[in-house]
């Protein structure tokens, strides 16, 4: 049986009842404090608890909906007027709804241990409510509404074949869910922006200097994708399976570059590089982006994007008129590329020394041909023509602009690449020369503090400081310094500015960007190649560091698979990750109970103990700062509840205190007697006879003396 199959027979009934129990058990739980309406209300203060611990964990989806309609159930139990009354008449209409069923569909027969049981439960539901409605003295030990859950259940499970489908209810508790989500989302939203909560992480195009950063939270993006954030190839070291983390970089203000994805299509073609070798380092993939904690006219999509569409419009371009802010949404198509494949790589040493040049309908059916998309999707014949031409024209002199940099500079740049044949080698051996700085967020920006990445001579600027004076920094410094090596090196180079984002290894309906994941990366441009990015930055791994480990013999395997997608194949401590499905499913189980289970127990513990101290704090000044009659009928009342304690509940009010007097210590009887005096004085004097403070004092210390210090 399938998940879906699960859900809608017994998922949701089951935690529904699940989560009832709880909130009732609290119920009572709370009651020992307080009354029963605050007590109540009390009880469903968890569930705000619970909601942001489950709203991301997807291993149970119907959790959020159960635990709605569970709140809901017992808060509208509570507040039903004679409750008892109409809950009797509920069962006695389910009993004759089952005689019925029992009589004309032939249900509950007890062909099975489901009807036994529910049988049993609605026979047990029937007779506490009637021992209810006709004994109030003696009402049922187990209250009434336990079973009203379990009686409904009775009703609407299936009898038959068929089960019940739970998806519309399932649906709209999520959706009401989704709903207070959004409503409490968007206020904090409109809050923050209007106290000017500012953070310095995130995404800020190219205006960064290098300064000081404070590592931010807040999401700025929210990703969500059908394709699992892994993918998995066989470790022939150990014969496991092997997960390999998705890594997603997206560029903001490029939108999809029609040109470089025409140069990369007569790349392939030139290398005679048909599907099942394109499939061992290139697959399409597909995502939608929200987002929100982020206010910029760029449109933030993958690299490599070759369609982004806002519902059912276009999105040509990389920036817009107006700025986006939080809600937008996009959908987006990119070519997922494996920049380690050793398949790749050699393709990169040896470039072709001149392109072919494709019509647009031989260009559609190589398209289709590797990837089996339409590429008119992607690009019209006007659009490819215009790509064409930008190819031909080899316009680039932005990028090697080196105004600003010193001959120390150039000398690093001519060093470190001396040797080095092909452009894709020098890029290389930059990139590894880059990583060995010390990565740091407490950094400096250039000697100039108005120096930034959007000019050539602001990255030179912080390039120089970084290689050759602080030598430690972050991506901005790693990214300057590599694009200027580049770029005197005689190669092309620029800035991406966006995010970085690492999937975790477990599926998600949606993944968050936090703006702690903002990013700035190079990529350099290699003559009838295109743009490729690198990462110097030495607290991540580079992109040609790692594979994909696809190979020809497997590649459309692959790309049908459940587990594909980009890599990032390190744990924290940069081992690959082994983990088998059974191991999974195991460490789900524990992350739902570790999560979920233990947090809400010890929040509800948090707030018993709350309650205990903040009734106790409440009696303590109510006493202190009473009147002295009130606290005499303090003192009073305790005592009585000290002496009924002691005679074990022989003893009860039947509100004579001499009755009292005679259950207490007979050395005690003669004082107590003089309280017990005061307060009937008290009580029938005139409204302005009040005790003494000796005789205030007295009947504490009474009080005291018999244990009653509550």
């Amino acid at each position: 049986m399938g998940d879906n199959a699960f859900v809608g027979d017994v998922s949701f009934p089951f935690w529904t009842i699940v989560f009832f129990m709880l909130f009732t058990g609290l119920y009572y739980i709370f009651r020992l404090f307080v009354s029963g309406i605050v007590s109540a209300v009390l009880s469903t203060v968890p569930a705000f608890f619970l909601f942001f611990l489950l709203k991301d964990l997807s291993a149970i989806p119907v959790l959020l909906s159960s635990m709605v309609f569970g709140v809901a159930l017992r808060l509208a139990i509570h507040f039903i007027p004679s409750r008892e009354k109409k809950l009797l008449y509920a069962v006695i209409l389910l009993d004759i709804v089952v005689i019925g069923l029992f009589i004309g569909k032939s249900s509950f027969t007890g062909e099975n241990l489901a009807e036994k049981v529910m049988c049993i439960c609605l026979v047990t539901l029937t007779l506490s409510a009637v021992q209810t409605l006709f004994f109030e003295k003696n009402k049922a030990s187990f209250p009434i509404y336990y079973f009203l859950i379990i009686a409904l259940v009775t009703l609407i499970v299936p009898m038959k074949k068929e089960p019940i489908d739970w998806n519309k209810v399932v649906d709209l508790g999520q959706r009401f869910v989704y709903r207070i989500e959004s409503i409490a989302s968007d206020v904090s939203y409109r809050f923050a922006s209007s106290f000017g909560d500012s953070y310095t992480a995130g995404y800020s195009s190219f205006t960064s200097t290098g300064k000081k950063i404070t590592e931010g939270e807040r999401t700025q993006l929210i990703i969500e994708s059908k394709d699992a954030p892994y993918y998995t190839y066989l470790d022939e070291a150990t014969g496991k399976n092997t997960k390999l983390r998705k890594t997603l970089y997206l560029a903001g203000g490029r939108g999809t570059e029609k040109a470089q994805f025409a140069e990369f299509i007569a790349f392939l073609y030139a290398n005679g590089t048909d599907r099942e070798r394109a499939l061992t380092f290139t697959e399409v993939s597909n995502i939608d982006l929200e987002y929100a904690y982020i206010d910029t006219k760029d449109v933030i999509v993958p690299s490599r994007a070759l369609l982004v569409t806002e519902g059912e419009k276009k999105v040509r371009e990389g920036v817009s008129e107006k700025a986006h802010r939080k809600g937008y949404r996009i959908s987006v198509k990119y070519l997922d590329i494996d920049y380690a494949s050793p398949e790749l790589i050699a393709m990169f040493k040896d470039a072709p020394t001149e392109l072919p040049e494709l019509t647009y309908d031989e260009a559609c059916n190589y398209v289709n041909e590797l990837w089996g998309m339409r590429f008119t999707d992607i690009m019209s014949r006007d659009e490819y023509d215009e790509a064409l031409a930008q190819i031909k024209s080899g316009t680039k002199r932005e990028y090697l602009n080196v105004t600003g940099v010193t001959p120390e500079l150039k000398e690093l740049a001519d060093m470190v690449t001396a040797g080095a044949e092909a452009d894709y080698d020098k890029c290389r051996l930059l990139e590894d020369y880059l990583r060995q700085y010390t990565y740091s967020k407490d950094a400096v920006g250039g000697y100039n503090p108005e120096s930034n990445m959007s000019t050539a001579e602001g990255m030179a600027d912080i390039a120089e400081r970084f290689l050759f004076d602080t030598k430690k920094g972050y991506c901005v410094h790693y990214t300057s310094s590599m694009i200027m090596l580049l770029r005197l090196s005689g190669i092309p180079a620029r800035a991406a500015s966006g995010f970085r984002y690492a999937f975790p290894f477990d599926r998600k309906e949606k993944y968050e960007v936090s703006s702690g994941c903002a990013h700035v990366w190079p990529e350099a441009y290699i003559e009838n190649v295109g743009w490729i990015p690198f990462e110097p930055t030495g607290a991540y791994y580079a992109l040609s560091g790692t594979s994909w480990h696809r190979s020809g013999a497997n590649a459309d395997d692959a790309w049908t698979a459940e587990y594909h997608g980009g890599i990032n194949p390190y744990d924290s401590n940069g081992v690959s990750a082994h983990v088998d499905e059974e191991e999974e499913e195991e460490k789900v189980s524990a992350l739902l109970a570790f999560k979920v289970f233990l947090p809400t127990v010890v929040f509800t513990v948090v707030i018993i103990i709350l309650l205990v101290a903040g009734i106790y704090l409440i009696k303590i000044l109510h006493y202190r700062y009473g009147t002295p009659r009130q606290k005499l009928f303090y003192d009073v009342e305790q005592i009585k509840k000290s002496l009924i304690k002691r005679s074990g509940g022989t003893l009860t009010d039947r509100g004579l205190l001499s009755e009292f007097t005679e259950a207490a210590p007979e050395s005690m009887r003669e004082e107590l007697g003089k309280v017990f005096d005061v307060f009937y004085r008290v009580v029938y004097g005139n409204k302005e006879s009040e005790p003494t403070p000796e005789e205030n004092a007295l009947a504490l210390e009474m009080r005291n003396r018999l244990g009653g210090r509550g």
